[in-house]
């Protein structure tokens, strides 16, 4: 009976210490959890820094203008030149934009800003959530790390990069795959329910919650082997299924295949290209992995820019930036979507090809066949009218203008 007690006394402590131990190590995970719901514009986790550095130890909060000489000054739209029945169109389009909900709307042609309206305390100089560029820059950066010869080539198994999962299925997807969301990888739950309220309001949620590989893509401490844990819902290649495992994953890949932290690779090839300002992506951990998919703050000036690029050819006021042909790459159909591309949606807003992305209720268009950028950032109750597009393409919608 002595020899019982001990084992049962020992299996009791070994437990005990392993759940101690686990829950040590998930502790930041429950933290952010108790912060929930966040404010509008509220974040808590680590930041990365991009583009130039605003003093040791601050952190701009998301809403808030940039010190003055922090970020590029934004230039003045042109006077419009449009007809009376064009400048009736634009006005309501801004309208329909501002009563959606929106924080800015923009347009540029080509390297020229011909709209700019900002419709709260922000302007040119603000921080805002700019999560909508993230799945297109992630894209971007595979182009520019194929151009360095860091990666082969988009038909690449990931398992080359990935050897957490050799000799097994999701090793044969290829990069293309995660990149044309085709990889067959789940989608982690639906977890803008998830995060919307306290999950300690609904106990019954709660293994849903802790359980949701989407929530531990927002709130872990380990953005990379969280992308890794997301498993096939169906074979890769034959299904488009878009999920958050896909763009971190791609940018996963790129951190490996180049050697260098994903920020700080997409600060030296990208961001300082286009003479981007500061700028912040959250972070799991301090010199963490960024939350690639997500979670981006900056001027919408800057976001902007980065989108442009899809519309000028990887050009940025006559610099190249991407390698010539990716954004063909980027734009041509995916073989079982002909509404994807690479990170980039395709529609057909007033009959022409528009690349384009939503998230948080933010969107953007690009008209590469007009050199004309499109975007919308919006409140976090406001959407983007799905007309929006249409509407602005009958005021810039003419090759020339």
């Amino acid at each position: 009976m002595r020899r019982v007690l001990t084992i049962l006394t020992a299996i009791v402590l070994s437990l005990g210490s392993l759940a101690v131990g686990l829950l040590t190590a998930d502790l930041p995970f429950w933290e952010r959890a108790l912060e929930l719901p966040l404010e509008a514009d509220e974040i808590y986790l680590p930041v990365a820094h991009l583009g130039p550095a605003l003093p040791a130890g601050q952190s701009l909060p998301a809403g808030q203008s940039l010190p003055a000489g922090q970020s590029p000054p934004t230039e003045p739209p042109p006077v419009p030149s449009a007809s009376a029945p064009a400048s009736a169109a634009l006005e309501f389009a801004v309208t329909h934009a501002r009563e959606s909900g929106s924080r800015a709307l923009l347009v540029m042609r080509g390297d020229d800003l011909v709209l700019s309206r900002y419709f709260g305390a922000e302007d040119g100089q603000t921080l805002l959530p700019a999560g909508v560029i993230a799945r297109p820059v992630v894209a971007m950066a595979t182009g520019l790390a194929l151009a360095d010869a860091r990666i082969e080539s988009l038909e690449v198994p990931v398992a080359r990069y990935l050897p957490e999962w050799d000799d097994e299925p999701r090793g044969r997807i290829t990069l293309r795959e995660l990149l044309e969301e085709t990889s067959g990888l789940e989608s982690g739950g639906d977890t803008e329910r998830l995060l919307h309220r306290s999950p300690w309001q609904n106990l019954r949620a709660l293994p849903e919650f802790a359980t949701s590989r989407g929530v531990r893509m927002l709130l872990g401490n380990d953005f990379a082997n969280s992308a890794l844990d997301f498993r096939l819902s169906h074979e890769p290649g034959g299904f488009y299924n878009a999920s958050p495992a896909n763009a971190q994953l791609a940018a996963l890949i790129v951190e490996r295949a180049t050697q260098e932290p994903y920020e700080r690779y997409l600060d030296e090839r990208l961001w300082h290209a286009i003479g981007g300002g500061h700028a912040e992506l959250t972070l799991d951990r301090r010199a963490g992995m960024p939350a690639a998919h997500c979670c981006w703050r900056a001027t919408a000036p800057d976001a902007l820019h980065v989108l442009a690029l899809l519309a000028n050819d990887g050009m940025h006021r006559g610099r190249r930036v991407l390698p010539a042909g990716w954004v063909q790459e980027m734009a041509r159909p995916s073989r079982v979507n002909e509404r994807g591309g690479l990170q980039v949606s395709r529609s057909a807003p007033g009959g022409r090809l528009a690349l384009g992305g939503v998230a948080d209720g933010s969107a953007f268009w690009v008209v590469p066949e007009l050199r004309l950028t499109i975007l919308n950032i919006a409140t976090t109750e406001g959407s983007t009218p799905e007309e929006l597009a249409a509407l602005l393409l009958r005021v810039y919608g003419s090759v020339q203008q």
